[in-house]
Parts: structure tokens; C-alpha cells; sequence
């Protein structure tokens, strides 16, 4: 009997496992029902037709049906309510604020989130694309790290937010930039440190894997034990410039 990936015990391993969550792709469906993606290496590459699958990126074999729709699927339904900012009781609700820093940037402070259920979240999409053998995460390689994510999961414990710190930056308060778009995964290795970065309905989630691998310039931002997230506001007009540059899409003029 096969075994499963997150659980590690032999199992019936489902047909169909989501790799990024089902609700991320709401807002990416077109007329046609048919998802919009956006590569940002084949942009740099002189690619740039957005693609249009049918559906999300799905796999077998991976997951037991408990691990899938409940150890993760709990960690998921929490992150699909604070994007798509579902109804939650009042004490539960994130209380958000715009605000502009002395240097100019502006960003979402966003206060009374679950840090371990936001944060769990999170890895789940980052570590449900390890696991991946589908093309579109193949930039996405843990090594030790997917054992220690596996591990954080099936225990349900976040670590401390110095340990493979997130941050998120967004392009949504710039109505001229599209947000029904989806990015393949990527790799990035700055300086000896790596982090990936996964680009979805007008967000860029920021995964700093290695130790003290964060940008300085993030770390005030970053989601923290205290239940707080500051999401940062690309700059207006800028937007589709500064993305290209920081996915890698195009070279730096830096």
C-alpha cells in the first residue's frame, strides 16, 4: 500500500489533490470558466500569453483523504477566509488599517489574525508544491526543509516567526494592475540566502526559508507571533515594473 506524504503511515492515497488551494482560484476564472496564469520566466523569455487551463493544478497519489481534507484542509479554510474576507465571528475578525510609514510606504496593518493557523496556512501551499512532481512547481526543492514543514503540519506547530518567516506584499491597490492572475512558484538565492515567492490574486506571498534569509526591509512586515501581518503596497504605476524585476521576470535597471 502506498504512503502518504504528510501522515507517513500506508493509506489509500486520493485521486485528486489540490496543490494550491481550490478558493485561490475563484477570483482567476474567466468567462469561459477557464483559469488565467502568468509565468513570470516565460516573460522574460519573450512569453506573453497568458495561459488558460481548465482548472487548478491537481495530483494523485500524494495525500490520505484525512490528511488532505482535514489536517491541511483546516489550515486551508482558515486562509481562504481571511483572502476572501468570508464572514467570521466579530472576535475573530482581522481589524485592519492603511497606513503610510515616515519613508513613504504604504501598507495594510492587519491585527487580530491566528498566527499559527495563517502561518500553517501558508506552508501548506508552499509544501503541498514540493511535493509536487507537475511542472508548474518545479522550482520549488525544500530538501531538509520539507521534512521540517511536513513535521510543523501533521504537529500542528507554526515554530516561532523568526523560524521561515512570510511576508506578502500586493499589487491590489492599484486598479489599473490585474489581480485575476496566478504565478508559477519561484526560486530565489540572494547572497548565499533563499526564499520563494508565489504570486496569487494580487498578492506575492514571500517565504524566507533559510536562517536570517528575510530582507531588512521586510522583517517589520513580516506575520508575527503577536497575531499581526503588515501587507505591503506596491507602488502605484509601478507595480507590473517591480514585479517583473523581484520574480525575475526582467533585469533589475539597479
Amino acid at each position: 500500500m502506498p504512503i502518504c506524504k504528510l501522515c507517513k503511515q500506508e493509506k489509500p492515497l486520493i485521486k485528486k489533490s489540490h496543490i494550491i488551494p481550490d478558493f485561490l482560484h475563484k477570483e482567476l476564472y474567466d468567462q469561459n470558466h477557464r483559469i488565467k496564469k502568468f509565468n513570470a520566466k516565460g516573460f522574460k523569455l519573450g512569453l506573453t500569453r497568458i495561459s488558460k487551463p481548465p482548472t487548478g493544478e491537481y495530483e494523485g497519489g500524494l495525500l490520505c483523504k484525512e490528511c488532505d481534507g482535514e489536517v491541511l484542509g483546516k489550515y486551508e479554510t482558515y486562509l481562504g477566509k481571511i483572502l476572501s474576507k468570508s464572514d467570521m465571528p466579530k472576535e475573530q475578525k482581522p481589524i485592519c488599517r492603511k497606513i503610510r510609514n515616515e519613508n513613504g510606504v504604504e501598507f495594510l496593518e492587519i491585527r487580530n489574525v491566528d498566527y499559527k493557523l495563517l502561518k500553517l496556512g501558508l506552508l501548506t501551499i508552499l509544501w503541498r508544491s514540493d511535493i509536487s512532481t507537475r511542472k508548474t512547481f518545479q522550482e520549488v526543492k525544500l530538501g531538509p526543509y520539507e521534512e521540517k514543514i511536513r513535521k510543523q503540519l501533521i504537529e500542528d506547530n507554526p515554530s516561532n516567526d523568526n523560524d521561515i518567516e512570510i511576508a506578502v506584499m500586493s499589487w491590489r491597490n492599484d486598479k489599473k494592475m490585474a489581480t485575476d492572475v496566478i504565478g508559477q512558484p519561484r526560486l530565489h538565492k540572494k547572497n548565499g540566502k533563499t526564499y520563494y515567492s508565489i504570486i496569487i490574486n494580487g498578492y506575492i506571498v514571500l517565504y524566507f526559508i533559510s536562517e536570517n534569509s528575510i530582507d531588512k526591509n521586510f522583517k517589520s512586515f513580516r506575520l508575527k507571533e503577536d497575531n499581526t501581518l503588515s501587507i505591503v503596497n506596491l507602488p502605484r504605476g509601478y507595480g507590473m515594473e517591480f514585479l517583473l524585476n523581484y520574480t525575475g521576470a526582467i533585469e533589475s535597471k539597479e
